[in-house]
């Protein structure tokens, strides 16, 4: 499995690019902004991954939440042999109905996609012989999940954690007990290389990183 980063732009979220090429499926975890306003990092980073073979993958968007930095990137895709979008079942209610916690009208963005699959918290699944859970860990919106997946010791964790602070709490449905509930949850997890949804990962000294988050508290 190769694991391709598309770092942000601007306020753009991060974007995560997993691919099985013996399969020809392709995780993507974040979409971002709109390419018009990103010059179109993602779609370039797919097309120097794939080539000119997309249409022969199949491919899985999963949505960390919803807000318009992490959902509004759609225009970066290029034809694929299916595509799914997926999201813990709340963000995806966000999103289907394009509501205020999406920020995509106070910011007048917009997109075309519905979430059709749902994640539970505790499920999982499995992509190039890895294992991935989702865990719902609101506070930053309360559709917040993340991924992590215990045979990479990765988490990736969207707007929940970041390498030396935390997502916001003062937008539509955050809450700053949940945040530090989801921080604690996170503290239980073998993490050992953060991916978070803006600025660098972090690799080594994740808990720690965790337990310095919880001192804002």
């Amino acid at each position: 499995m190769d694991l391709r980063i598309v770092p942000g732009v601007s306020w753009s979220a991060n974007c995560y690019l997993l691919i099985d090429e013996e399969q020809n499926k392709l995780l993507i975890i974040d979409l971002g902004l709109d390419g018009r306003l990103t010059g179109y990092s993602l779609r370039k980073s797919l097309e120097e991954l794939l080539g000119e073979n997309s249409e022969d993958f199949e491919v899985e968007v999963f949505l960390t939440h919803s807000h318009i930095d992490h959902i509004a990137g759609e225009n970066n895709l290029p034809p694929f042999k299916s595509l799914i979008f997926s999201a813990s079942k709340i963000a995806a209610e966000h999103i289907n109905s394009r509501d205020h916690v999406t920020l995509l009208q106070q910011f007048g963005g917009k997109i075309t996609f519905s979430v059709e699959k749902t994640y539970e918290d505790g499920a999982t699944f499995s992509f190039a012989g890895n294992e991935f859970q989702v865990l719902h860990c609101p506070g930053h919106t309360d559709g917040s999940a993340v991924l992590f997946s215990p045979t990479m010791q990765a988490l990736f964790s969207g707007d929940v954690v970041f390498k030396g602070s935390i997502g916001r709490m003062d937008l539509p449905t955050g809450n700053p007990e949940e945040m530090r509930q989801s921080l604690k949850r996170l503290l239980e997890y073998d993490i050992q290389h953060l991916y978070s949804g803006h600025g660098e990962a972090l690799h080594g000294n994740v808990k720690r990183n965790i337990q310095r988050a919880l001192q804002l508290f």
